[in-house]
């Protein structure tokens, strides 16, 4: 009852923080959907028009007034006069269809109309200096004060236009951060409100879940030791505390398979304690018990890279499995291990040719491919073990081909 109640109100936070969370996206949507209209008007109701207006009055001075003075100076003729008016007039005619073509309240109409009027003028005033640059007898009456009067008055009236629109782009920016201000201002009155309701819920919430959870936490890491502890009890021999068979056949299908992809070489060596029966018969069962540990600790003391396992496979075997290791060391890692377990000097009657507690060991190294059996790796070290204790054991017998 209690877990379907923290459910419920884990719901009602939800949907709270959603519901939220939608109502914010509205007001930040329709704030910049206005922010955005405000940003048109000003980029392109009032910034590009003075590009083009100042554009035209760029044409005016250095392509129309510029081109007259040039042909009275001698350096161009008649024919590229009449075709630098012609380009020029045009080159006004596209910059103020542009500007026109934006978006105008009627408050600019009377400017607009009015400069309309005196572009009209000039372009006439121009088309007639083409003209009579064209005769010859004619061409004395183009005055240079005449252009330069109607050049600065078109100048003037352009100028009169750029000043009334940066005005307006002043405007329109004052109004924009104005919006962007109060945006602001919503959207963080919003958000505060918000933060504050869902941590107060969420609060309240967050105090159950707690104690609920320190419990959960303390079943878990109980239970997770047990597990480790199950883990380790599935794969570790209970006896000596080397891994048991079962692991064994995970970790040897796993670096015999590392092994073929890798191209790298794989040895395994079954160890056998020396007349083991004869032992316990002497000794009895709890002093072969001791003698099983004791070798385990060798055996495992002896290797100390992280690709060596050691395994107890079942009675008084053991299988040692080196993973990356040069075939031709492998034979004095096995010696290492038979001279150490040697040096316990723990007495063995039963043992004729020694006294002592002894090993044999039958090791195979190979490079595994695709096509061998991994079976043939233990089959083959199985005949070298038996082949160490018919020449008398304590022996290490080694191969390297299966």
């Amino acid at each position: 009852m209690k877990s379907l109640q923290l459910k419920t109100k884990l719901v009602y936070l939800l949907l709270s923080v959603a519901c939220s969370l939608v109502l914010v996206g509205f007001v930040g949507y329709f704030n910049l959907a206005a922010m955005k209209k405000n940003v048109d008007t000003l980029y392109f109701g009032s910034l590009m028009p003075l590009g083009e207006l100042n554009s035209i009055n760029t044409a005016y001075h250095h392509e129309l007034e510029a081109s007259v003075y040039r042909w009275k100076e001698g350096h161009i003729n008649n024919e590229e006069l009449s075709t630098n008016i012609t380009l020029g007039l045009e080159h006004v005619d596209q910059m103020w269809a542009r500007y026109l073509s934006h978006y105008k309240d009627s408050r600019e109409l009377p400017y607009i109309h009015y400069t309309q009027g005196q572009i009209d003028i000039i372009k006439r005033y121009f088309e007639e200096i083409g003209f009579l640059a064209s005769d010859h007898t004619q061409s004395s009456r183009i005055s240079t004060r005449k252009l330069s009067n109607n050049t600065a008055s078109i100048h003037k009236t352009i100028s009169n236009l750029i000043s009334y629109e940066s005005s307006v782009a002043a405007y329109e920016r004052s109004i924009l951060l104005t919006h962007h201000q109060n945006s602001i201002y919503q959207l963080g009155f919003l958000l505060g409100v918000i933060i504050v309701g869902v941590m107060g819920f969420a609060w309240r919430i967050f105090m159950q879940i707690e104690q609920q959870q320190r419990q959960l936490l303390e079943s878990a890491q109980a239970l997770q030791h047990l597990n480790v502890k199950l883990e380790q009890a599935s794969y570790t021999d209970s006896l000596t505390g080397i891994f048991n068979r079962r692991y064994f056949n995970l970790v040897y299908e796993r670096e015999y398979k590392r092994a073929v992809r890798n191209g790298k070489s794989l040895t395994f060596m079954m160890v056998d304690i020396d007349y083991f029966k004869q032992y316990n018969d002497t000794y009895g069962h709890l002093m072969g018990d001791v003698a099983l540990k004791n070798v385990a600790h060798i055996l495992r003391t002896s290797l100390q890279r992280p690709g060596d396992f050691v395994f107890r496979l079942g009675g008084e075997e053991f299988g040692v499995l080196l993973s990356e290791t040069d075939c031709q060391n492998t034979r004095s890692i096995g010696e290492k291990l038979r001279f150490n377990i040697e040096s316990l000097g723990m007495e063995h009657t039963g043992n004729k040719p020694t006294a002592i507690l002894t090993i044999s060991i039958g090791a195979v190294c190979v490079i595994p491919t695709e096509e061998m059996n991994n079976e043939s790796l233990l089959h083959n070290a199985d005949i070298n073990l038996y082949t160490a204790k018919e020449r008398g054991r304590n022996k290490v017998i080694f191969t390297t081909t299966l």
